[in-house]
């Protein structure tokens, strides 16, 4: 009988020491881990706007005004496990700018992006021509074909860009931050259900 309760207190000692040592990505020093709510709880703490009842807040992001975050979480657990942040940018050909710093400061903080086995070197002048072209066709929607993947350790952080037709007629970069921890439960629930 001793034997089966020691054995069932070190099993609990052992779920308790994995599940504390599990670190999670995070988003303003916020875990990206919890429950919908709560997290967003914290994410007004720091100075955001809820949006309705929705899981998108507004507010300063990296030194950017009107930025829109959204709460990624699953539809089964309602945990979350994901960050998108919007960074709104009006003049189209800021937005290559501002990639390139926002890349910089990325790198600087998480060492180089991976780098995709297809990945082909892009330079400015790309980057401009093609927007151009996007531009000139007019169509409602465009995302960059250049992005970077940032592994933290834990998770990825992935920065792209967009470009919307709107009244300003800009576009966005995006910055999405993933737990991997509570995005590889997020993937494993979806295939249990498939």
């Amino acid at each position: 009988m001793k034997t089966k309760q020691l054995l069932a207190i070190c099993l609990m000692i052992a779920t308790t020491l994995t599940a504390t040592a599990q670190k999670h990505q995070t988003f303003k020093s916020v875990p990206i881990d919890g429950k919908t709510g709560t997290f967003i709880n914290q994410l007004k703490q720091k100075g955001f706007n809820a949006v309705d009842d929705s899981e998108t807040l507004t507010g300063t992001f990296a030194g950017y005004d009107d930025c829109e975050v959204t709460v990624l979480s699953s539809a089964q657990t309602n945990n979350v496990y994901g960050v998108r942040v919007k960074i709104p940018m009006c003049a189209p050909l800021s937005i290559y700018a501002e990639y390139k710093k926002l890349q910089a400061a990325l790198t600087e903080k998480y060492g180089e992006p991976l780098k995709p086995e297809n990945e082909q070197t892009t330079k400015e002048d790309d980057f401009i021509t093609a927007l151009y072209k996007l531009i000139a066709d007019v169509k409602e929607t465009f995302e960059f074909p250049y992005n970077s993947v940032f592994d933290t350790g834990n998770g990825n952080v992935l920065l792209n860009g967009a470009w919307i037709a709107s009244e300003c007629g800009g576009g966005y970069i995006i910055i999405t931050y993933i737990d991997k921890v509570n995005n590889d439960l997020q993937q494993k629930s979806i295939y249990d259900d498939l």
